[in-house]
């Protein structure tokens, strides 16, 4: 009897499908199951995978697709950020939640780019030259030589990396528009008292 998952994903297409398959081989059955996308949580070493029915056409540093997603616990330096960016597009930063993650084509690969991502952090590497190293790598793989990026996620564990920024008004002020508008206060209160988004 063919799984929950495995259902999903039949009609997705060959490009997405095909790579969602290699990650419920990898990981097992996901935690979350819908006709779009395929979750995991707390898959070593991810704190979460995510594998989606759409792609996006990606050509660095070789035409592929977009549709698996790896999410670790990162804080990214605002300094760092546009570092990132000339990297590689497909780098996401979410500093309020304290994370980081990658959309590419496996989990290699998205071992290879947040590996190089700390490395920019870290400023082992500039962006120019993670760049070139994953070029390195993606050839390495093809003849059959090392490609220890690609192994397994090189990024000791950090701690508690989420940035809620600062408040700028005082409570006196914060008071005086809740008096005035009820509308715009209530979801910040609301917000101090959510659970988090994710696990």
């Amino acid at each position: 009897m063919k799984s929950r998952s495995i259902i999903a994903v039949q009609e997705w297409p060959h490009e997405s499908r095909r790579a969602a398959e290699l990650v419920i081989k990898a990981f097992g059955e996901p935690n979350e199951v819908s006709a779009t996308e395929l979750t995991w949580h707390h898959a070593v070493p991810w704190k979460r995978v995510v594998a989606t029915e759409w792609f996006e056409n990606h050509n660095f540093p070789v035409p592929h697709v977009d549709c698996i997603e790896c999410v670790i616990d990162y804080a990214v330096p605002p300094e760092k950020m546009s570092e990132l960016a000339h990297f590689d597009g497909s780098i996401r930063v979410d500093r309020t939640a304290g994370e980081v993650s990658v959309r590419c084509r496996s989990i290699a690969s998205n071992t290879l780019k947040l590996n190089l991502v700390h490395d920019i952090v870290t400023g082992k590497r500039t962006a120019q030259e993670a760049r070139d190293y994953h070029v390195k790598e993606v050839l390495d793989a093809t003849r059959g030589e090392p490609t220890p990026y690609r192994k397994h996620l090189r990024i000791p564990p950090q701690g508690d990396t989420k940035d809620p920024g600062e408040q700028v008004l005082t409570e006196e002020e914060l008071r005086t528009m809740a008096d005035s508008d009820v509308a715009l206060i209530a979801p910040l209160a609301l917000a101090r008292q959510s659970a988090p988004r994710h696990p």
